[in-house]
């Protein structure tokens, strides 16, 4: 198992600018000016923009503003409110501002729109309403049917649900409320009637807070199915037991049905947004949300965090790596957020399946899953829109068995209780394996023992080998499920309130590791360390961690790491051996100290094109030179990125700046190593070289520990 390393989302911010005149006094606003004054902006924001509600965009605008200058905010654009979102107490205070859907008039394009009101000084951001789409292509129960291996098959290649139910079948009266965020679900359905959340109050003024849900797409309050995808999702969920037909994971439970999906599969980011915050206010633990988008919207990023439900998501359907190319809301990095990628009967992900080793955390059945249709029916479907309800039914037993586990809880349960899958689909996954209900419900109030014998074995100026002895599970006895280890140049607390000086355990930097062996049995990890022109202190801190995610207490331990001879490296005598232009400068991060940034106050605006350039390097006594650096990546990917540039001869071509590497996409810390062979024996500059352009604009890179390393001429000799 791999324990999950942090990931990023971008962060969308309005461009760095000067005030427009919106900023002034409320007398002197003209849309002539704001229009003007974003021109270039919403120019290209029309190349860019796809798959888009035309004519509405989503604004929030700051804490305080009032319903009369909502309405007045509109009309200074030409548009009229569709839309106050009203959310409920706890997730207001979280959002922090007011979140309004506009209609345009028709003389404004959504890109002037979303340039316009985004630079305007009362409002926070705004967007698109970009469209959704489903992720799908297309003593056991009576009703436990053999085409149910998702369930239980003769491989054992299934969530372990008759085991489970040993433990837990779900609870019904005072149970948790599961949303199923889709195409609305058919409530008379025979297998979904009897575990339908009946709604204790609904609001008589609102004609769409209907008996069993509500519907964005007909603004009513009967969110029956009319697709047959949101009636699969909820039987995988809860189908009842022992009545005929099939049976869910839950056999009681409470599945609260809210249609965001019209009959063509077609849905849109503002329903979602309200989708999200109408199932909080009903009290929603658990929402399952089997859709997705490529676009970024920051609006339904902040619902999702402020709602205190659990967000399950499917991570996508097009085999891509979701660590390069994102899928929303599933890649959204929050802590309330599960990505769920599909396997089959074979112990494989599917071939459609999105992955991804830092963005994607588990996954569960998907392909061929036979599951509720609509008009009373039965049928298969195939996707991670069937995996994530599995995950969703897991997190509705938990709550149930468990009712005062938080988010963490639940997740770090489902998490830590995976089957392994074999090593090229494990390491696609930040969890290495696929649901087991089963495990995930143990009762086990014994944390493993801390490997109290962490010490460094061997230690050169890239390495420390580190080794110590496997507990177990309870304790000293069993075999634990993962080890969680931490290093940095900073101490690290050992109880994530770090003193001055100190880094807390979750910001230090994430070591992967093999899983525990048995108990007693000898173990050992090579860290690798960026060479240092000093002896530099590389602090570690290790925890084991058992089925459940009890961890044991951590173990610290600290390794002088000795100084080697560099070619070069970005400070001397305290001083910067770089040149920074622009914005380009330092800032400090949790666990890392002062780093380079092109935009320390985040946001890196348009039209960028300057550059962090060292000075002269000498590689004229140095043999198989490499640049080593850090590097952490939040820009929009294909318009925005950094070039990793040389200047010097390379053969016959002449003496100018050539590109080594193109930094561009969204990724957590990682470590680059370029060849410089091709200029040893001259003199040569690096330079990074950050450029962006009219529109959309997130945080920007992030670049460490830039030293260039190689072999003394001499000691070839």
């Amino acid at each position: 198992m791999k324990v999950e390393a942090a990931s990023f989302s971008p962060v969308f911010r309005a461009p760095q600018r000067a005030a427009t005149a919106s900023a002034e006094p409320k007398d002197t606003f003209t849309l002539s000016t704001q229009l003007a004054s974003t021109a270039r902006e919403a120019a290209s924001l029309e190349r860019k923009l796809e798959d888009y509600v035309p004519g509405e965009v989503l604004v929030k605008l700051k804490s305080g503003t009032s319903f009369t200058e909502i309405h007045t905010f509109a009309g200074d654009y030409g548009a009229t409110v569709i839309r106050r979102f009203e959310l409920p107490g706890n997730m207001l205070r979280a959002f922090d501002g007011e979140l309004v859907q506009l209609k345009l008039p028709p003389t404004m394009t959504t890109a002037q729109a979303v340039a316009a009101m985004g630079a305007d000084g009362r409002a926070s951001y705004a967007e698109p309403n970009f469209r959704l789409h489903l992720n799908a292509p297309d003593k056991p129960p009576t009703d436990l049917t053999d085409d149910q291996w998702n369930l239980r098959n003769r491989l054992g290649i299934d969530i372990k649900a008759v085991d489970a139910w040993k433990i837990s079948t779900g609870k019904r009266e005072g149970g948790p409320v599961v949303a199923v965020i889709d195409t609305g679900i058919d409530y008379t359905h025979a297998d979904l009637q009897p575990n339908m959340w009946i709604n204790p109050a609904p609001d008589p003024n609102n004609p769409a807070d209907g008996r069993f849900g509500t519907n964005f797409v007909d603004k009513t309050g009967d969110p029956r199915d009319d697709h047959n995808h949101g009636s699969h999702c909820a039987g995988i969920i809860g189908a009842a037991a022992n009545n005929g037909g099939i049976v869910g994971i839950n056999w009681n439970t409470n599945l609260l049905a809210i249609k965001l999906f019209d009959s063509e599969g077609g849905g849109d980011i503002a329903n979602a947004v309200g989708a999200i915050a109408y199932a909080s206010a009903k009290g929603a633990r658990i929402t399952n949300n089997s859709w997705g988008s490529e676009q970024y919207s920051q609006a339904l990023k902040d619902v999702l965090a402020a709602s205190p439900a659990l967000h399950v998501c499917a991570a996508g359907n097009d085999g891509f790596d979701n660590d390069n190319h994102p899928s929303y809301p599933a890649n959204y990095d929050l802590d309330n957020v599960i990505a769920v990628a599909s396997h089959n009967s074979r112990n494989q992900l599917a071939q459609t399946s999105n992955r991804g080793a830092h963005t994607v955390h588990v996954a569960a059945p998907g392909v061929g899953v036979m599951s509720t249709y609509k008009d009373g029916k039965y049928g298969y479907m195939s996707g991670t829109s069937m995996a994530a309800p599995h995950v969703s039914g897991v997190a509705a037993l938990i709550a149930s068995k468990y009712p005062d586990a938080d988010n963490e809880t639940i997740k770090t349960r489902i998490m830590h209780s995976v089957d392994s899958m074999p090593s090229i689909y494990a390491e696609q996954l930040i969890s290495g394996g696929r649901l087991n209900a089963a495990r995930a419900l143990a009762t086990d109030n014994v944390a493993p023992a801390a490997a109290t014998d962490l010490t460094a074995t061997a230690v050169d100026a890239s390495h420390v080998r580190l080794r110590w002895t496997a507990t177990g599970d309870d304790g000293s006895q069993g075999r634990a499920v993962a080890y969680e280890m931490r290093y940095s140049t900073l101490p690290i607390a050992t109880d994530d309130q770090p003193k001055v000086g100190e880094v807390a355990f979750k910001d230090a930097l994430p070591a992967i590791l093999a899983d525990p062996a048995a108990a007693g049995t000898p173990e050992s990890a090579v860290l690798q360390v960026r060479p240092s022109g000093k002896e530099q202190t590389i602090y570690c801190a290790l925890r084991v961690l058992d089925k459940v995610g009890n961890h044991s207490s951590t173990t610290l331990t600290q390794v002088a790491v000795p100084g080697t001879t560099l070619a070069f490296e970005e400070e001397k005598d305290g001083v910067s051996r770089f040149t920074p232009e622009g914005t380009w400068g330092k800032t400090v991060l949790p666990g890392r100290g002062s780093v380079w940034a092109d935009s320390p106050g985040g946001g890196y605006g348009a039209d960028r094109n300057d550059a962090l350039t060292s000075e002269s390097i000498s590689l004229k006594e140095w043999v198989n030179p490499m640049l080593q650096f850090d590097a952490r990546l939040n820009t929009e990917r294909k318009y925005d990125s950094c070039e990793v540039e040389v200047y010097g001869k390379k053969f016959w071509g002449g003496t100018k700046w050539r590109t080594l590497e193109t930094l561009n996409g969204i990724s957590d810390w990682q470590g680059h190593k370029l060849s410089l062979q091709d200029y040893q024996g001259q003199d040569v500059k690096i330079r990074f070289r950050f450029h962006s352009d009219d529109s959309r604009h997130f945080d920007g890179v992030y670049l460490d520990n830039i030293v260039v390393t190689g072999t003394p001429s001499q000691a070839q000799g």
